[in-house]
């Protein structure tokens, strides 16, 4: 007779009903454990089965004399066999966490873990490497969340540095921006001080604070910074020059040349001045 066990909705088997008595006294099985063979009517638990529950009667043997007594043999313990890919598991996770091919190892292991701790499962516990299925596990995911954490550095290093010149490029522009507002307030000061003395503009820039300019940290140019406190070359003039004469000019000048420019007529640009400006004395 055979007989199938079914345990949380998992079957096993079939046993004999030796196999069931042995693994029933190995706590293998338990007597809650339903049972079921060819021709009974429903699944039952082996507590209702007591004829699994304690071994068959044994006869019992003539009294021989001792010269014809059997030798009795010891009956060899029968070990389960360890499963394959918890083996399998526990090796590609020591694999990934030793960097050797990490990424591949650590997939590869957490594969294997997951399988073997299912096929353990269903076999009933018959199948040993539980221990060596989760050793795989732990290891494989921590191969697998270096690797995570390495990838998330490079990408932030890559993003930094992409990052840093477009960083870079908009705060210069904000300063060639303010410095531009700047020339422009400081050519209309001109033009107000000039109105009030019969069209000349002042001999420096000085003389438009506080009447016409409010005080004197609009000379400091952004572009220089605050280390130079007057940040432009002033040329002075009249209010009836031409407008496209330059009239105001940055001392900061980029790698290219180009420098903060204002005219007469408040056109402000940043661009490589003339070269006669930059001689000295030169205009």
């Amino acid at each position: 007779m055979e007989i199938h066990i079914a345990r949380n909705e998992e079957q096993f088997g079939p046993f004999s009903p030796e196999e069931v008595r042995r693994q029933l006294a190995a706590g293998l099985l338990q007597p809650t454990d339903y049972a079921w063979s060819e021709g009974a009517n429903a699944w039952v638990q082996l507590a209702d089965l007591p004829s699994l529950l304690s071994p068959p009667a044994q006869p019992v043997a003539p009294h021989l004399p001792p010269s014809a007594a059997p030798v009795i043999e010891p009956v060899a313990h029968r070990s389960h066999p360890t499963s394959g890919l918890a083996v399998a598991s526990m090796i590609l996770g020591i694999l990934s966490v030793t960097f050797v091919v990490p990424a591949v190892s650590g997939i590869a292991g957490a594969i294997c873990g997951h399988l073997a701790r299912a096929r353990i499962r269903r076999s009933g516990e018959t199948i040993a490497g539980d221990g060596m299925a989760v050793a795989g596990l732990i290891t494989s995911y921590i191969g697998l969340f270096i690797i995570l954490l390495a990838l998330v550095f490079a990408f932030a290093i890559i993003g930094a540095g992409m990052a840093l010149p477009i960083f870079g490029g908009t705060q210069m522009r904000a300063k060639q921006t303010k410095a531009l507002g700047q020339v422009r307030d400081m050519a209309t000061a001109c033009h107000l001080y000039a109105s009030d003395h019969q069209g000349r503009f002042p001999k420096t820039l000085e003389e438009l604070v506080p009447k016409y300019l409010p005080d004197r940290q609009v000379f400091v140019c952004p572009l220089s910074g605050p280390g130079v406190a007057q940040g432009y070359v002033y040329f002075g003039g009249m209010d009836t020059d031409p407008g496209e004469k330059i009239l105001i000019m940055s001392k900061y000048q980029d790698p290219e040349g180009k420098r903060v420019l204002v005219s007469v007529n408040y056109s402000a640009r940043f661009e490589k001045p003339p070269p006669e400006l930059l001689r000295p004395g030169g205009r």
